[in-house]
């Protein structure tokens, strides 16, 4: 009796265990169509458009790896310092929502050109300027801006 009782109990752990969803958002459950068209210009109209228009221009002439519409471009902005920007290639507008910069130092870590889903890593640094924990976030593009989903540390 004490076997069946187990072998009930290991098949039910089992099949509870195999049809669990992960807490983690995944890049399939934000879906994007991939823009196939011509690139647009820059939009010039967005004074960061103006300030960084080289490297903006060079984005457009890259394929999509975000969002379905977007490239991800990213620079350096000093020591320890990236900033990602991304264009649309359909209409040539900066999203106005980017990561990294001085004051927000996340690293753009995942992303697919088929996916809505952004993964962002930061460094926490201590008062000694090492990394204390890193912070990983998820984020879904929602009507032209980002939403946080998940933070882990």
């Amino acid at each position: 009796m004490n076997k069946l009782i187990l072998s009930f109990f290991l098949i039910f752990c089992t099949l509870s265990f195999a049809n669990a969803k992960s807490d983690i958002p995944q890049f399939s459950e934000y879906p994007a169509t991939i823009y196939k068209g011509k690139s647009a210009k820059l939009d010039m109209s967005d004074p960061d458009a103006r300030m960084f228009r080289t490297r903006l221009s060079e984005a457009l002439k890259e394929p999509v790896n975000f969002g379905g519409e977007y490239v991800i471009t990213m620079w350096g902005c000093g020591t320890m310092c990236r900033s990602y920007s991304l264009v649309n290639k359909k209409t040539g507008r900066v999203l106005k929502d980017g990561f990294g910069g001085e004051e927000q130092q996340e690293d753009v870590i995942g992303a697919k050109p088929n996916s809505n889903l952004i993964i962002t890593k930061e460094e926490i640094l201590n008062d000694d300027y090492e990394v204390d924990h890193i912070v990983i976030r998820f984020y879904a593009l929602e009507k032209g801006k980002f939403k946080l989903l998940k933070t882990t540390h």
